[in-house]
C-alpha cells in the first residue's frame, strides 16, 4: 500500500465537522459513543472536549469516549465533559494500564474497551518462533515476536492449553474470557479477518471460568519470563 501522512487534529471546528460528517455517512441522527482516538498535543484538551460536550446537547452524540488517553488526560477532559470510556491497549502481555488507568477508570465509573487483548495474535498459540514478518509488518519490529519471545508465551500457553480444551474453547477464546475477567474491563475489542473468525471469538463468551481457573491462569502467567527489550 502507499504511505499516508496522518494528523490527530481535535480543534473545536474539526471535532464537529467529522462528527456531522459520520452522521451523513452512517445515515443516522446520533452516535452512541464519540471517541477521541489519539489525543492532539496540538489543541487543549478542553477545547476539544467543549465541542463533543456541544455535539452531546445538539443531541447529535450520546456520549463520550476518549482512546490512548492517560489518567493526566482523562483528569484534564474530565474538567469539561463526563466521559463514559477510554480504549486502550491491554492484554496479559502488555499490562501496565493496571498501575493506574484501571484504579482511575474505577474510582470514576468509566468503562474501559481494550484492543489487542490476543496481542497481535500472538495470544492464540498459532505463531511459531522465526516467523517471517514483511518490514510493514508492526510485528516485524514488535520484541514480543522475537524467537526467544514467541518461544516462552507458547509455553506458557502450553500450559493453559489442557484447561482450554476441558472448556472446549480455544486458546484465543480462553485468553479472551480471562481478559474480560480482569477488573475494570469492560470490552474487549478483536480484529477479525472473516466473518468465521469473529463468529469463534464471540464465543469466548461462552466459556465459563471460575475464580480458582483464573486464579490458575494467573499463576501460570506470572512464572511467564520475557526476554527484555
Amino acid at each position: 500500500g502507499q504511505d499516508v501522512d496522518v494528523y490527530k487534529y481535535a480543534s473545536r471546528d474539526s471535532i464537529i465537522k467529522e462528527c456531522e460528517d459520520s452522521l451523513k455517512r452512517l445515515g443516522t441522527d446520533y452516535i452512541d459513543l464519540y471517541q477521541q482516538h489519539w489525543p492532539d498535543t496540538t489543541t487543549p484538551i478542553a477545547e476539544t472536549m467543549e465541542a463533543v460536550q456541544r455535539l452531546i446537547e445538539q443531541g447529535k452524540v450520546r456520549a463520550a469516549g476518549v482512546s490512548n488517553y492517560s489518567v493526566a488526560q482523562m483528569e484534564e477532559a474530565g474538567k469539561s465533559i463526563k466521559l463514559a470510556s477510554n480504549q486502550v491497549p491491554y492484554s496479559m502481555l502488555r499490562r501496565d494500564i493496571e498501575k493506574d488507568v484501571v484504579p482511575y477508570t474505577q474510582q470514576h465509573d468509566l468503562g474501559i474497551l481494550v484492543y489487542s487483548p490476543l496481542q497481535l495474535g500472538l495470544l492464540t498459540g498459532k505463531m511459531k518462533p522465526g516467523q517471517h514478518f514483511d518490514a510493514s509488518d508492526l510485528r516485524s519490529t514488535n520484541r514480543l515476536f522475537k524467537p526467544e519471545a514467541v518461544t516462552a508465551v507458547n509455553d506458557f500457553l502450553n500450559k493453559i492449553r489442557p484447561l482450554a480444551e476441558t472448556k472446549n474453547a480455544t486458546l484465543g477464546q480462553l485468553v479472551l474470557r480471562w481478559t474480560l475477567a480482569q477488573p475494570g474491563i469492560t470490552v474487549a475489542l478483536v480484529g477479525a479477518r472473516n466473518p468465521e473468525q469473529a463468529v469463534q471469538n464471540a464465543k469466548a463468551m461462552d466459556v465459563q471460568l471460575s475464580f480458582e481457573e483464573v486464579d490458575f491462569i494467573n499463576k501460570q502467567l506470572a512464572g511467564l519470563n520475557l526476554p527484555k527489550a
